[in-house]
């Protein structure tokens, strides 16, 4: 995608990774490379610019470092979504989210368990329980992992909704489909924590070994007060931010 104008200068007082960096960075701003694009390969930028496998690398750090790129080990580097803030005062839809970014993006239903063995879960929902895994994407980029749990006959519906919703190709959690099934939420209790993501988190979200992510745990009640929903979502932290505003 980057033209043959954008060449190096080799006898230049600034650094060859640094010149190949911006060659990169101009042509991510300019939207050749859009976020969750692969850049070129370390050969072919090698091949293209006539420069050592080391300059390469630097240059795509350089990129990294400067928050314009992400590396996945064995597949490249992708160009990163622009960092998304989230509040924490109100719930927002997922899809909400990336239009407040001017980003698009989908939903994909990961996998569903009509009976899960999950203690935690059980206990705060009171019942036997199902559970639906569900990733959601920013242009191409996985930036979020939600895992929920419902009592049975609640999971079996959502499950149905959120495949009729993939299908549409919509971004959606699962707070979206509530909606769709005609349920009102009364509230829903939230904790914000942290965890170093595993190595199937990792492959979830398309994270380098020992990425940290954000953890928000929530329970959801219907105005019966009865629990309907516990949900651990597990959000990038280099994409990702959370704040909340408090009066003093």
């Amino acid at each position: 995608k980057i033209e043959e104008k954008l060449m190096l200068v080799h006898d230049s007082v600034v650094a060859l990774y640094v010149q190949l960096a911006n060659c990169l960075s101009d042509a991510i701003y300019q939207g050749e490379y859009k976020p969750g694009d692969k850049l070129p390969s370390e050969n072919s930028l090698c091949k293209q610019y006539g420069v050592s496998r080391i300059t390469v690398r630097q240059a795509l750090n350089l990129l990294i470092q400067q928050n314009l790129a992400f590396a996945v080990h064995g597949k490249g580097t992708f160009v990163k979504a622009p960092d998304i803030s989230h509040e924490l005062n109100r719930i927002i839809s997922f899809s909400r989210v990336l239009q407040l970014k001017g980003l698009t993006g989908y939903t994909r239903v990961r996998g569903f368990q009509a009976e899960a063995g999950d203690a935690a879960a059980r206990e705060r929902l009171g019942s036997a329980c199902a559970a639906l895994d569900l990733v959601g994407y920013a242009a191409q980029t996985p930036v979020v992992y939600y895992r929920s749990f419902f009592p049975t006959a609640l999971g079996e519906r959502m499950w149905e909704a959120a495949r009729q919703a993939e299908a549409a190709g919509q971004a959606f959690s699962t707070f979206d489909l509530y909606a769709r099934l005609g349920i009102r939420l009364k509230d829903v209790e939230q904790t914000l924590g942290a965890v170093n993501a595993d190595a199937g988190l990792e492959k979830i979200l398309s994270l380098p070994h020992g990425k940290a992510l954000i953890v928000l745990r929530s329970l959801y009640s219907s105005h019966e007060n009865h629990p309907l929903e516990y949900k651990l979502g597990y959000y990038r932290s280099d994409i990702y931010s959370f704040h909340l505003q408090r009066q003093v």
